[in-house]
Protein backbone atom coordinates (compact mmCIF):
# COMPACT_ATOMS: atom_id res chain seq x y z
CA UNK A 1 0.00 0.00 0.00
CA UNK A 2 0.84 3.49 -0.73
CA UNK A 3 -0.33 7.12 -1.16
CA UNK A 4 -0.56 9.25 -4.80
CA UNK A 5 -1.78 12.25 -5.89
CA UNK A 6 -4.31 12.53 -8.83
CA UNK A 7 -3.86 15.07 -11.00
CA UNK A 8 -6.17 17.76 -8.90
CA UNK A 9 -3.82 16.75 -6.24
CA UNK A 10 -6.44 14.79 -4.46
CA UNK A 11 -4.84 11.79 -1.72
CA UNK A 12 -4.96 8.55 -3.64
CA UNK A 13 -4.96 5.09 -2.20
CA UNK A 14 -2.58 2.61 -4.26
CA UNK A 15 -3.48 -1.28 -3.20
CA UNK A 16 -2.02 -4.33 -4.66
CA UNK A 17 -1.08 -7.78 -3.47
CA UNK A 18 -1.88 -11.67 -4.25
CA UNK A 19 -3.73 -11.25 -7.46
CA UNK A 20 -0.87 -9.16 -8.98
CA UNK A 21 -3.52 -6.34 -9.74
CA UNK A 22 -3.45 -2.75 -8.31
CA UNK A 23 -6.67 -0.92 -7.18
CA UNK A 24 -6.60 2.99 -6.87
CA UNK A 25 -9.32 4.26 -4.85
CA UNK A 26 -9.84 8.21 -3.65
CA UNK A 27 -10.79 8.54 0.31
CA UNK A 28 -12.18 11.63 -0.31
CA UNK A 29 -15.39 10.07 -2.64
CA UNK A 30 -14.74 6.52 -1.19
CA UNK A 31 -14.57 5.38 -5.05
CA UNK A 32 -12.44 2.96 -6.96
CA UNK A 33 -10.71 4.99 -9.66
CA UNK A 34 -8.27 2.65 -11.37
CA UNK A 35 -7.30 -0.85 -12.06
CA UNK A 36 -3.98 -1.85 -13.15
CA UNK A 37 -3.09 -4.76 -14.72
CA UNK A 38 0.47 -6.02 -15.77
CA UNK A 39 2.27 -8.35 -13.44
CA UNK A 40 2.18 -12.29 -13.96
CA UNK A 41 2.23 -12.64 -10.34
CA UNK A 42 1.74 -11.52 -6.67
CA UNK A 43 2.53 -7.96 -6.41
CA UNK A 44 5.08 -8.06 -2.86
CA UNK A 45 5.97 -4.39 -2.96
CA UNK A 46 4.81 -0.81 -3.75
CA UNK A 47 5.82 2.36 -3.23
CA UNK A 48 6.09 6.08 -4.17
CA UNK A 49 8.00 8.54 -6.23
CA UNK A 50 9.11 10.52 -3.30
CA UNK A 51 9.06 13.93 -5.32
CA UNK A 52 6.53 12.56 -7.73
CA UNK A 53 4.02 10.92 -6.28
CA UNK A 54 1.85 10.02 -9.60
CA UNK A 55 5.19 7.79 -10.52
CA UNK A 56 4.80 4.47 -8.41
CA UNK A 57 6.94 1.39 -8.82
CA UNK A 58 5.55 -2.18 -8.18
CA UNK A 59 7.61 -5.30 -7.32
CA UNK A 60 6.34 -9.06 -7.90
CA UNK A 61 7.24 -12.99 -7.87
CA UNK A 62 7.32 -12.47 -11.72
CA UNK A 63 11.08 -11.20 -11.50
CA UNK A 64 10.10 -7.95 -12.53
CA UNK A 65 10.01 -4.42 -11.14
CA UNK A 66 7.23 -2.26 -12.91
CA UNK A 67 7.08 1.84 -13.29
CA UNK A 68 3.71 3.43 -13.72
CA UNK A 69 2.43 6.83 -13.75
CA UNK A 70 -0.96 7.60 -12.94
CA UNK A 71 -1.70 10.34 -14.66
CA UNK A 72 -1.47 8.65 -18.04
CA UNK A 73 -4.71 8.66 -19.06
CA UNK A 74 -6.84 5.20 -20.15
CA UNK A 75 -7.06 6.59 -23.98
CA UNK A 76 -3.17 7.02 -24.49
CA UNK A 77 -2.72 3.33 -26.20
CA UNK A 78 1.25 1.62 -25.14
CA UNK A 79 3.12 0.28 -27.63
CA UNK A 80 6.24 -1.62 -27.63
CA UNK A 81 9.61 -0.94 -28.37
CA UNK A 82 10.68 -4.40 -28.98
CA UNK A 83 8.40 -6.02 -31.40
CA UNK A 84 8.52 -9.53 -29.99
CA UNK A 85 7.30 -8.22 -26.68
CA UNK A 86 3.97 -6.88 -27.87
CA UNK A 87 3.03 -10.98 -28.55
CA UNK A 88 2.77 -10.95 -24.69
CA UNK A 89 -0.20 -10.11 -22.81
CA UNK A 90 -0.95 -6.47 -22.82
CA UNK A 91 0.85 -4.51 -21.21
CA UNK A 92 3.68 -7.08 -22.60
CA UNK A 93 3.14 -9.35 -19.63
CA UNK A 94 1.01 -11.82 -18.37
CA UNK A 95 -1.69 -12.80 -20.54
CA UNK A 96 -5.35 -11.99 -19.75
CA UNK A 97 -7.81 -14.14 -20.31
CA UNK A 98 -11.79 -13.94 -20.17
CA UNK A 99 -12.29 -10.99 -21.86
CA UNK A 100 -10.38 -8.72 -19.26
CA UNK A 101 -9.80 -5.30 -19.76
CA UNK A 102 -5.78 -4.55 -19.45
CA UNK A 103 -6.51 -1.51 -17.06
CA UNK A 104 -10.28 0.52 -15.77
CA UNK A 105 -9.37 4.02 -15.43
CA UNK A 106 -6.26 6.33 -15.89
CA UNK A 107 -2.79 5.08 -15.71
CA UNK A 108 -0.19 3.25 -17.51
CA UNK A 109 2.80 1.06 -17.45
CA UNK A 110 5.92 3.61 -18.70
CA UNK A 111 8.97 0.51 -17.79
CA UNK A 112 9.74 -3.12 -16.56
CA UNK A 113 12.82 -4.38 -15.36
CA UNK A 114 13.54 -7.60 -17.26
CA UNK A 115 13.78 -10.50 -14.49
CA UNK A 116 14.68 -14.25 -14.68
CA UNK A 117 16.83 -13.66 -17.79
CA UNK A 118 20.00 -11.68 -18.51
CA UNK A 119 21.45 -9.59 -16.14
CA UNK A 120 17.77 -9.11 -14.28
CA UNK A 121 17.09 -10.86 -11.04
CA UNK A 122 16.93 -14.29 -10.93
CA UNK A 123 14.42 -14.65 -8.33
CA UNK A 124 11.09 -12.84 -6.49
CA UNK A 125 12.08 -9.23 -6.40
CA UNK A 126 11.03 -7.76 -2.61
CA UNK A 127 11.83 -4.15 -2.59
CA UNK A 128 12.36 -0.89 -4.06
CA UNK A 129 12.81 2.53 -3.67
CA UNK A 130 12.71 5.56 -6.10
CA UNK A 131 15.96 7.65 -5.91
CA UNK A 132 14.23 11.11 -5.00
CA UNK A 133 16.44 13.06 -7.97
CA UNK A 134 17.89 10.52 -10.44
CA UNK A 135 15.62 8.38 -13.14
CA UNK A 136 16.78 5.53 -10.76
CA UNK A 137 14.95 3.18 -8.96
CA UNK A 138 16.87 0.51 -6.25
CA UNK A 139 15.64 -3.47 -6.32
CA UNK A 140 15.65 -6.08 -3.69
CA UNK A 141 15.76 -10.03 -4.35
CA UNK A 142 15.36 -13.10 -2.88
CA UNK A 143 18.30 -14.13 -4.80
CA UNK A 144 20.19 -11.97 -2.53
CA UNK A 145 21.26 -8.95 -5.06
CA UNK A 146 20.49 -5.30 -4.77
CA UNK A 147 19.76 -3.79 -8.18
CA UNK A 148 19.84 -0.30 -9.68
CA UNK A 149 17.83 0.39 -12.95
CA UNK A 150 17.61 3.47 -14.75
CA UNK A 151 14.63 4.42 -16.64
CA UNK A 152 13.54 7.44 -19.11
CA UNK A 153 10.89 9.54 -17.64
CA UNK A 154 6.82 8.69 -18.83
CA UNK A 155 5.54 10.61 -21.71
CA UNK A 156 3.53 13.84 -21.23
CA UNK A 157 -0.44 12.84 -20.42
CA UNK A 158 -0.93 14.69 -23.43
CA UNK A 159 0.54 12.49 -26.16
CA UNK A 160 -0.82 9.87 -27.68
CA UNK A 161 0.94 7.08 -27.45
CA UNK A 162 3.24 5.55 -24.26
CA UNK A 163 6.08 3.39 -25.11
CA UNK A 164 6.73 0.47 -23.03
CA UNK A 165 10.76 0.36 -22.47
CA UNK A 166 11.90 -2.66 -21.45
CA UNK A 167 15.16 -2.74 -19.25
CA UNK A 168 17.21 -5.53 -19.98
CA UNK A 169 20.15 -4.64 -17.83
CA UNK A 170 21.02 -2.83 -14.43
CA UNK A 171 23.42 0.25 -14.35
CA UNK A 172 24.42 -1.28 -11.20
CA UNK A 173 24.44 -4.82 -9.11
CA UNK A 174 25.32 -5.37 -5.67
CA UNK A 175 25.63 -9.22 -4.32
CA UNK A 176 29.09 -8.89 -2.29
CA UNK A 177 27.17 -8.38 1.23
CA UNK A 178 24.34 -9.88 1.59
CA UNK A 179 23.77 -13.97 2.37
CA UNK A 180 20.06 -13.95 2.45
CA UNK A 181 17.32 -12.67 0.53
CA UNK A 182 16.92 -8.57 0.69
CA UNK A 183 13.53 -7.60 2.08
CA UNK A 184 14.23 -4.07 2.41
CA UNK A 185 16.00 -1.56 0.23
CA UNK A 186 15.51 2.31 0.77
CA UNK A 187 17.26 5.67 -0.01
CA UNK A 188 18.32 7.37 2.81
CA UNK A 189 20.19 10.14 0.82
CA UNK A 190 21.07 10.67 -2.74
CA UNK A 191 24.24 8.61 -2.53
CA UNK A 192 23.38 6.41 0.68
CA UNK A 193 21.06 3.15 0.65
CA UNK A 194 19.49 1.01 3.70
CA UNK A 195 19.16 -2.83 2.85
CA UNK A 196 17.74 -5.38 5.52
CA UNK A 197 17.92 -9.27 5.15
CA UNK A 198 16.56 -11.94 6.87
CA UNK A 199 17.29 -14.34 8.99
CA UNK A 200 18.47 -17.96 6.99
CA UNK A 201 18.09 -21.34 8.49
CA UNK A 202 19.90 -24.22 7.38
CA UNK A 203 21.35 -27.45 8.13
CA UNK A 204 24.72 -27.64 10.25
CA UNK A 205 26.97 -24.40 10.44
CA UNK A 206 25.12 -22.56 7.86
CA UNK A 207 22.54 -20.22 9.72
CA UNK A 208 23.27 -16.80 9.04
CA UNK A 209 21.56 -13.41 11.54
CA UNK A 210 19.55 -10.92 9.84
CA UNK A 211 21.26 -8.12 8.78
CA UNK A 212 20.70 -4.33 8.10
CA UNK A 213 23.51 -2.38 6.02
CA UNK A 214 23.67 1.70 5.41
CA UNK A 215 26.27 1.88 2.06
CA UNK A 216 27.35 4.07 0.43
CA UNK A 217 26.59 4.02 -3.77
CA UNK A 218 30.47 5.46 -5.34
CA UNK A 219 29.23 6.11 -8.62
CA UNK A 220 26.68 8.49 -7.50
CA UNK A 221 28.41 12.11 -8.31
CA UNK A 222 29.23 10.25 -11.71
CA UNK A 223 25.33 9.89 -12.74
CA UNK A 224 24.32 13.26 -11.74
CA UNK A 225 26.86 14.60 -13.62
CA UNK A 226 26.11 13.31 -16.55
CA UNK A 227 22.62 13.96 -16.27
CA UNK A 228 23.23 17.79 -15.51
CA UNK A 229 25.37 17.52 -18.68
CA UNK A 230 22.45 15.69 -20.73
CA UNK A 231 24.77 12.80 -21.48
CA UNK A 232 23.83 9.36 -21.28
CA UNK A 233 25.85 6.67 -19.10
CA UNK A 234 27.34 4.26 -20.30
CA UNK A 235 26.70 0.55 -18.61
CA UNK A 236 29.77 -1.71 -18.77
CA UNK A 237 29.28 -5.34 -17.74
CA UNK A 238 31.36 -5.41 -14.48
CA UNK A 239 28.92 -2.72 -12.90
CA UNK A 240 25.83 -4.32 -14.21
CA UNK A 241 26.45 -7.62 -12.60
CA UNK A 242 29.03 -7.72 -9.52
CA UNK A 243 30.06 -4.24 -8.77
CA UNK A 244 32.14 -2.96 -6.05
CA UNK A 245 31.14 0.77 -6.23
CA UNK A 246 30.07 0.90 -3.13
CA UNK A 247 31.01 1.73 0.44
CA UNK A 248 29.49 -0.25 4.22
CA UNK A 249 29.28 2.47 6.38
CA UNK A 250 27.30 0.43 9.25
CA UNK A 251 25.92 -2.52 9.60
CA UNK A 252 23.67 -4.76 12.12
CA UNK A 253 23.55 -8.35 12.76
CA UNK A 254 20.16 -9.46 14.12
CA UNK A 255 18.78 -12.98 15.67
CA UNK A 256 15.21 -12.37 14.92
CA UNK A 257 13.73 -15.45 12.75
CA UNK A 258 10.29 -13.27 12.75
CA UNK A 259 11.82 -9.83 11.62
CA UNK A 260 9.61 -7.40 9.16
CA UNK A 261 10.54 -5.21 6.50
CA UNK A 262 11.71 -2.07 8.30
CA UNK A 263 9.10 0.82 8.33
CA UNK A 264 11.34 3.74 7.57
CA UNK A 265 10.43 7.75 8.48
CA UNK A 266 13.25 9.93 7.79
CA UNK A 267 16.56 8.37 9.75
CA UNK A 268 13.56 6.72 12.25
CA UNK A 269 12.79 3.07 11.86
CA UNK A 270 10.96 -0.01 13.65
CA UNK A 271 12.06 -2.97 13.37
CA UNK A 272 9.23 -5.28 14.11
CA UNK A 273 9.05 -9.01 14.75
CA UNK A 274 5.72 -11.47 15.78
CA UNK A 275 6.88 -10.35 19.70
CA UNK A 276 9.23 -7.07 20.01
CA UNK A 277 9.24 -4.15 18.08
CA UNK A 278 12.23 -1.85 18.29
CA UNK A 279 12.53 1.76 17.12
CA UNK A 280 16.02 2.68 15.41
CA UNK A 281 17.33 6.06 15.19
CA UNK A 282 19.17 4.97 12.31
CA UNK A 283 21.99 7.73 12.26
CA UNK A 284 22.92 6.37 15.85
CA UNK A 285 24.66 3.26 14.29
CA UNK A 286 28.02 2.72 14.72
CA UNK A 287 30.20 2.82 12.21
CA UNK A 288 31.87 -0.19 11.19
CA UNK A 289 35.50 -0.46 11.28
CA UNK A 290 36.62 -3.81 9.76
CA UNK A 291 36.07 -5.28 6.54
CA UNK A 292 32.95 -7.23 6.28
CA UNK A 293 33.43 -11.11 6.97
CA UNK A 294 30.35 -11.80 4.11
CA UNK A 295 32.52 -10.56 1.85
CA UNK A 296 35.63 -12.72 2.95
CA UNK A 297 32.95 -15.56 2.42
CA UNK A 298 33.12 -14.70 -1.68
CA UNK A 299 36.66 -14.71 -2.16
CA UNK A 300 38.65 -17.95 -1.58
CA UNK A 301 41.48 -17.41 0.44
CA UNK A 302 44.71 -18.76 -1.61
CA UNK A 303 47.08 -19.88 1.48
CA UNK A 304 44.41 -22.01 2.15
CA UNK A 305 45.35 -25.59 0.52
CA UNK A 306 42.96 -27.81 1.31
CA UNK A 307 38.89 -27.68 0.84
CA UNK A 308 38.56 -28.83 4.50
CA UNK A 309 40.69 -25.84 5.81
CA UNK A 310 38.44 -23.30 3.72
CA UNK A 311 35.42 -25.16 4.75
CA UNK A 312 36.18 -24.55 8.21
CA UNK A 313 37.26 -21.02 8.07
CA UNK A 314 33.65 -20.52 6.22
CA UNK A 315 32.30 -22.48 9.62
CA UNK A 316 34.04 -20.20 11.98
CA UNK A 317 32.75 -16.60 9.92
CA UNK A 318 29.33 -17.97 10.35
CA UNK A 319 29.59 -18.77 14.06
CA UNK A 320 30.96 -15.80 14.84
CA UNK A 321 28.56 -13.26 13.01
CA UNK A 322 25.87 -15.75 15.18
CA UNK A 323 26.93 -15.13 18.62
CA UNK A 324 27.76 -11.40 17.67
CA UNK A 325 23.75 -11.08 16.43
CA UNK A 326 21.86 -9.18 18.86
CA UNK A 327 18.49 -10.40 20.01
CA UNK A 328 16.88 -7.09 21.05
CA UNK A 329 19.24 -4.35 22.43
CA UNK A 330 22.30 -2.59 19.95
CA UNK A 331 23.30 0.73 18.79
CA UNK A 332 21.00 2.63 17.40
CA UNK A 333 17.88 1.40 19.13
CA UNK A 334 15.97 3.91 21.45
CA UNK A 335 12.92 2.30 22.17
CA UNK A 336 11.47 -0.80 22.36
CA UNK A 337 7.94 -2.77 22.87
CA UNK A 338 8.12 -6.47 24.11
CA UNK A 339 4.87 -7.97 23.09
CA UNK A 340 4.83 -11.12 24.43
CA UNK A 341 5.48 -9.60 27.93
CA UNK A 342 1.73 -7.89 27.69
CA UNK A 343 0.17 -11.13 26.71
CA UNK A 344 -1.05 -10.17 23.52
CA UNK A 345 -1.63 -11.31 19.78
CA UNK A 346 0.72 -11.42 17.08
CA UNK A 347 2.31 -8.42 15.61
CA UNK A 348 1.44 -8.20 12.02
CA UNK A 349 3.09 -4.44 11.54
CA UNK A 350 4.55 -1.45 12.96
CA UNK A 351 5.26 1.73 11.59
CA UNK A 352 6.30 5.43 13.06
CA UNK A 353 3.95 8.49 12.09
CA UNK A 354 5.05 12.04 13.13
CA UNK A 355 6.73 10.07 16.69
CA UNK A 356 4.12 8.28 17.40
CA UNK A 357 4.18 4.21 17.14
CA UNK A 358 1.42 2.54 16.00
CA UNK A 359 1.38 -1.09 15.91
CA UNK A 360 -1.49 -3.49 14.38
CA UNK A 361 -1.90 -6.92 15.57
CA UNK A 362 -4.38 -9.87 15.25
CA UNK A 363 -8.13 -9.52 15.61
CA UNK A 364 -8.11 -5.90 13.92
CA UNK A 365 -6.59 -4.84 17.09
CA UNK A 366 -4.80 -1.53 16.90
CA UNK A 367 -2.11 0.47 19.60
CA UNK A 368 -0.93 3.85 19.81
CA UNK A 369 2.47 4.85 21.77
CA UNK A 370 4.13 7.31 21.94
CA UNK A 371 8.10 6.10 21.48
CA UNK A 372 8.63 7.23 24.78
CA UNK A 373 5.91 5.82 26.45
CA UNK A 374 7.25 2.14 24.53
CA UNK A 375 9.40 0.54 27.21
CA UNK A 376 6.59 1.38 30.06
CA UNK A 377 4.00 -0.69 28.24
Amino acid sequence: MTWSLSPTLSPLLVLAGIQGIIYIYDPLSKERVSVLRGHGGRITSVTAHPRKPHIICTTSRDHTMRLWDLHLPKSMKVVAADPEAARLGPPFGNPLTGGEEEGIGPGKCFAVSAGGVGDGHKATVLDASLHPFLNIVATSSVDHAVMLWMYEPPPSPTASVCTLAIIGRPVFCFKRFHMAQVIRVHWLSPSVLLSQTSQSFSAGHDNFPGKLVVWEWLHYEALKEAAENGVKYARDYLNSTDSSSYKILAEVHIRQPTAMPLSISGTMATLTTSSIIRVIDLSLLIARARPDPDVALLHRDLSLEHEEEWQEKLREIKRQQWESAGNLWFPGVVDAVEIVNQNLEKTYNAVLYHGILIRVGERERVQVWLPSEALSH
